[in-house]
């Protein structure tokens, strides 16, 4: 796997080059996040970003919610998030190609500095990584959890 880019990481309405939002091919899943060039398995793709929130009462409901056991991130607000919310959920496993890592160093920090001076702790962020070779036109997908496949009625 490739390094984490840090040069773009947290930054808002970001969209690399090699992806463009169009809508889904999935019916009803609105828009969606498609390749614009062939991406090598182990690609960094980026981070998912928005408003964190430690207290699920606090966080509001809504389908932009990446949800952790510890945290949530809710990227309603497009201004403080990204292009990974247009990700969708993948409907069979053959079809996932966008792997989730969550960085967790439990009681420790791993501070990177931006070429800009920006400092960014990312322990406890989301990064998404090519799972397999994705092809030019693919959309990009990866697996929800069983909550929401419940939701879209999703049996894998």
């Amino acid at each position: 796997m490739e390094p984490v880019n840090i040069e773009i990481v947290d930054v808002p309405q970001y969209i690399p080059d090699f992806l463009s939002i169009k809508y889904s091919k999935i019916p009803n899943a609105g828009l969606g996040l498609f390749a614009n060039m062939d991406i090598s398995q182990g690609t960094f793709i980026g981070n998912y970003m928005g408003e964190v929130y430690h207290n699920k009462a606090d966080c509001p409901n809504n389908d932009y919610i990446f949800s952790t056991d510890s945290f949530m991130i809710d990227a309603l607000d497009i201004t403080k998030s990204n292009f990974a919310r247009f990700m969708n959920c993948c409907y069979n496993n053959n079809v996932e190609n966008v792997s989730v890592v969550n960085y967790i160093n439990p009681g420790k920090t791993c501070v990177f500095t931006k070429s800009n001076g920006q400092q960014i702790d990312i322990n406890n962020y989301v990064f998404y990584y090519a799972k397999r070779n994705i092809v030019k036109g693919e959309e990009l997908l990866y697996d929800y959890g069983e909550n929401y496949r419940k939701k879209l009625n999703i049996k894998m």
